[in-house]
């Protein structure tokens, strides 16, 4: 925890346009002149991963040494451990890389049967955040105004979410309800993002979560008609590991903050409490990444950072990026590597508990 407390300090306050530089200068002898780089896609094109990759492609392309050949290639199954399990005997010589969402860290911080890769074991490149908004449909009754009155009519509704499966990235938000004692929520599975998103405006569910980004180009036109409305958001990590409000919707309280209000201030302590905080840094602080197979050199390694480096400060990369990155803070090199840790690596203790809970909330063994 002390080294994240130091990697969130080094951190706090810098937005897109200011991204970290952690790392040595690009070695001189790399040179991917003449070469293909490959990016792989754990997931269908479209997705969140998929945007994140492609977003970086010809800035890669351009600042990687030698200006090599990069593509990107889409290799979906098994809700991305297919190819995670593949990534994990890549050569680390620079020529592929993997980004990575959500849904890749928390089968491996479960430590699922069908994992059989090592997120600790590989070299990130870069770890971008991205906060999340909680919504409801307008008939639930929710305000946004009073976040302890709001907690309190979630309480006394029957709620519907949508999610993926039982250890998809919704999970942190079943937890965070399961905190504030709002448990009368029916969770329907085999919901896309997207699909769980247009199923609320149908009036099919009634409260969910998305992305700060998808939250403001895909939802926020319907508050604004009155369809939904948003009430709380995941918060963000601070360099003391404190949650405070998210930079992308400071007006809104944060989970924490909902929680508080309805436990006479009190904080959240016990094994549930450290469940949903490894699930907040897995779903906000390393919403996704990129990362280099196991073994990559530091001089590759750090060639790669320095092209995401000068990525980040290329005119054109901030105004595509606005979007897709936001305000918050990147992680790079030795700093993504600390935040990932703090994600995925999960106490034996946690870990049951957290099995226990989907099997009981589920009927799914982990």
């Amino acid at each position: 925890m002390k080294k994240l407390r130091t990697v969130l300090k080094h951190a706090a306050g810098t937005a897109l346009a200011a991204a970290l530089v952690v790392t040595p200068a690009i070695g001189q002898a790399v040179d991917f002149a003449g070469k293909k780089v490959t990016v792989i896609v754990p997931f269908n094109e479209g997705g969140g991963a998929d945007v994140y990759a492609r977003l970086m492609q010809p800035f890669l392309q351009k600042y990687l040494p030698g200006q090599p050949t990069v593509i990107v290639r889409n290799e979906p199954g098994g809700g991305g451990i297919k190819s995670a399990n593949k990534f994990q005997k890549v050569k680390g010589d620079g020529l592929t890389a993997l980004t990575l969402s959500t849904s890749n860290l928390i089968p491996f911080a479960l430590g699922q049967s069908k994992v059989k890769y090592d997120i600790l074991s590989w070299r990130p490149v870069i770890l971008s955040p991205q906060g999340s908004v909680f919504y409801a449909s307008s008939d639930v009754g929710v305000t946004g105004k009073d976040v302890a009155a709001d907690v309190a009519t979630l309480r006394k509704t029957e709620l519907t979410f949508g999610a993926k499966n039982p250890t998809s990235s919704e999970l942190r938000a079943v937890l965070a309800y399961e905190l504030m004692s709002i448990k009368n929520v029916n969770v329907v599975f085999g919901l896309s993002s997207g699909k769980q998103r247009k199923a609320v405006m149908r009036g099919e569910l009634n409260i969910n979560y998305d992305s700060a980004n998808a939250y403001w180009t895909k939802v926020s036109k319907f508050e604004e008609k009155g369809t939904v409305k948003s009430f709380m958001t995941m918060g963000v990590a601070d360099a003391d590991g404190n949650v405070i409000r998210d930079p992308a919707a400071p007006n809104l309280p944060t989970w924490m903050e909902a929680y508080e209000a309805t436990h006479g201030g009190k904080k959240p302590t016990g094994v549930v409490a450290d469940a949903f905080m490894n699930f907040l840094h897995m779903g906000v602080s390393a919403s996704k990444s990129m990362v280099l197979p196991k073994g990559t050199p530091d001089d590759v390694r750090d060639a790669w950072v320095g092209a995401i480096e000068k990525t980040m400060q290329d005119p054109d990369f901030k105004k595509l990026a606005k979007k897709a990155i936001g305000v918050y803070p990147q992680y790079m090199g030795d700093d993504a590597a600390a935040v990932l840790k703090a994600a995925t690596d999960m106490k034996p203790a946690t870990r049951e508990y957290v099995k226990k809970f989907i099997k009981q909330r589920f009927g799914t063994d982990i």
